[in-house]
């Protein structure tokens, strides 16, 4: 967990110096301006054993290309999860978790693929509160703080944009892999 948060960290501060679109006549201007807009986002993330739903909304600056929303992220059913207490006693119980998160991200290296259509490069991470319950009992999963780290590309579809990502979600499940895929919609709300 540790190395690949060092490297994902590398990457990012690497990536970051080269990403910056150059602009000659602005460069000489010492102004601070932000170009902030509104934005809602739907999503999942999933892999072969597991299935998330992501919703949220925050502000993305189009000048910098960096972005934070407040999201919430939960399964919508319960599943079968076995709990090892003890050597020789193991317990089955159904689960559902929830994750209210802070989402920070980056667009880095615009490619343009045709006229309408624009893609780029997207980092950040989702870093929050997990928590859950059983069903049928007073039991409650661990809970805690987590720093997932995504690592993908978007693409800008008229406006929207669609952000296909490799998740590291620890949801501390033994049964269950870390590696995830997350799709995701994030809509500006522009008047």
């Amino acid at each position: 967990m540790i190395r690949v948060l060092y490297f994902f960290l590398f990457s990012l501060c690497a990536t970051v110096t080269y990403a910056q679109e150059i602009d000659s006549a602005g460069t000489t201007e010492t102004k601070f301006k932000l170009n902030v807009v509104p934005t809602i986002s739907a999503g999942m993330h999933v892999n072969f054993q597991d299935f998330y739903l992501d919703f949220g909304a925050g502000a993305y600056d189009q000048k910098s290309r960096i972005g934070a929303q407040l999201s919430c992220s939960f399964r919508p059913f319960y599943k079968k999860v076995q709990i090892h207490q003890q050597s020789n006693i193991i317990r089955q119980w159904k689960e559902k978790k929830y994750l209210v998160s802070l989402d920070l991200y980056k667009r880095l290296l615009k490619f343009h693929l045709s006229n309408t259509l624009n893609s780029s490069f997207l980092t950040g991470a989702k870093s929050g509160y997990l928590f859950g319950d059983y069903l049928g009992t007073r039991e409650r999963p661990k809970a805690g703080l987590t720093i997932n780290p995504f690592v993908g590309f978007s693409i800008w579809l008229n406006g929207i944009n669609l952000d296909v990502t490799y998740l590291f979600f620890n949801d501390r499940l033994a049964s269950v892999s870390n590696s995830r895929l997350m799709f995701s919609l994030n809509i500006p709300i522009t008047p």
